[in-house]
C-alpha cells in the first residue's frame, strides 16, 4: 500500500497545486493557458521524439503483439463509446450531437498530461515506452473517430442539412494532424531513429533537461486547467459517464487482454491504467467547438478527475 501511495500522491499533489495556484491567483489564468502550450508545444513533443529516437524496443513485443495491444485498448473504448451513446440518448433523451460528447467524455482518456506523468511513475521507462506506442495511434484515431461521428451527428440532429464530404474532412483532419504538435514530435523521432542521426552531446543534454519538464509541469497545468471547469449539472449523467471512464473501460481492456489476447503483463498494465486514466479536455473542446452539451463535458472532466484519486490506487492494487 505505501508503494501505491508513494505513486499516486506525488501525482495527485502536483496536480493540486496547479489548481490552487489558479484559484488563489498566484499566477493568472494566461500564466497558466501558457504553461499548458509549453507542455503540449514543446514538452510533450520533446520527450515523445527524444523517447522514440533513443528508446531500445529489442526487448518488446513483435508487431503482431503490439496490434493485439492497440486492439485490446481500443475495443474497450468502442464498447464504452456504444455505452455512453445509448445512455444519453436512450436514458437521458438527449440528442445525437450529445451523444457523441459523451462518447468523447467516457472514451478519450487523458494519456499525455496525466497518462505520461502517471504511468512513468508507476512502471518507469520500460513502462513509458509502452504507452508512447499506445500514444503514437491515440490521437489520431481519437481525433478522426470523433470528428466522423460528430459530423453524422450534427447532421441527424438537422442542424447541418448539407451532404457529408469524406474528402473535405479528411483534408482538415490531415492539414490539422500536420500542425499538431504530439504528431510532429512523434514524425521527427521516428525520423532520426531511421536515419541513424542519432541524438548525443549536447543535443541530448538539451533534449534531457526539456523532457524532464514534461511530467512536472504537465499536472501542474492540468491542476491550473480545471479551474476553468466545474460541475454544471447534468449530475446523474455524467456520473454515468464517469462509471464507464473509471471502471468499465479498464476492465474491458483487462479482459480483453487477459482472456482474449494473453498480453504480457506489463503491457497490460500500462493499458489498463492509461485506461483508467481520467476524460481529457478534448471531450470539452468538441462540445464547445459544436455549441453542445458543454456541460455535460465539463462536469465528467472534474467528475472523472475526482473519481480517478479513488479508482486509480485500486487499479494499481488489482493489477499487482
Amino acid at each position: 500500500m505505501n508503494q501505491i501511495i508513494e505513486i499516486v500522491l506525488p501525482v495527485f499533489c502536483l496536480i493540486g497545486i496547479g489548481y490552487a495556484i489558479a484559484r488563489f491567483g498566484i499566477l493568472n489564468s494566461a500564466s497558466g493557458d501558457g504553461l499548458a502550450d509549453y507542455v503540449f508545444k514543446i514538452a510533450v513533443p520533446v520527450l515523445l521524439m527524444r523517447s522514440i529516437a533513443t528508446a531500445d524496443f529489442s526487448n518488446q513485443s513483435s508487431f503482431g503483439g503490439i496490434l493485439s495491444f492497440w486492439v485490446v485498448y481500443f475495443s474497450g473504448v468502442f464498447i464504452v463509446w456504444v455505452a455512453a451513446w445509448l445512455w444519453i440518448s436512450k436514458v437521458f433523451s438527449r440528442g445525437a450531437r450529445a451523444a457523441s460528447i459523451a462518447g468523447v467524455a467516457a472514451g478519450f482518456s487523458n494519456l499525455v498530461l496525466l497518462g505520461i506523468p502517471l504511468i512513468e511513475q508507476a512502471y518507469g521507462r520500460e513502462g513509458l515506452q509502452i504507452l508512447f506506442i499506445l500514444v503514437a495511434v491515440h490521437l489520431p484515431i481519437m481525433m478522426t473517430a470523433s470528428t466522423f461521428l460528430m459530423e453524422l451527428a450534427v447532421r441527424a440532429d438537422g442542424v447541418d442539412k448539407t451532404t457529408l464530404n469524406v474528402g473535405i474532412i479528411f483534408k482538415k483532419l490531415l492539414l490539422n494532424f500536420s500542425k499538431n504538435p504530439i504528431i510532429i514530435g512523434i514524425l521527427t523521432g521516428i525520423a532520426i531513429r531511421f536515419s541513424g542521426i542519432g541524438i548525443t552531446g549536447v543535443s541530448d543534454q538539451v533534449v534531457g533537461l526539456i523532457s524532464k519538464t514534461t511530467g512536472p509541469l504537465a499536472l501542474i497545468s492540468l491542476g491550473m486547467g480545471l479551474i476553468k471547469y466545474g460541475v454544471k449539472g447534468n449530475i446523474v449523467a455524467a456520473v454515468g459517464l464517469t462509471v464507464l471512464s473509471l471502471i468499465a473501460l479498464p476492465m474491458i481492456v483487462f479482459i480483453a487482454g487477459t482472456y482474449v489476447f494473453q498480453m504480457p503483463p506489463l503491457w497490460l498494465k500500462v493499458a489498463v491504467l492509461a485506461a483508467a486514466s481520467p476524460t481529457g479536455v478534448n471531450a470539452y473542446l468538441f462540445a464547445t467547438y459544436f455549441k453542445v452539451a458543454e456541460g455535460l463535458a465539463s462536469s465528467s472532466i472534474v467528475l472523472t478527475m475526482l473519481g480517478s484519486i479513488l479508482t486509480l490506487p485500486l487499479w494499481l492494487i488489482f493489477l499487482g
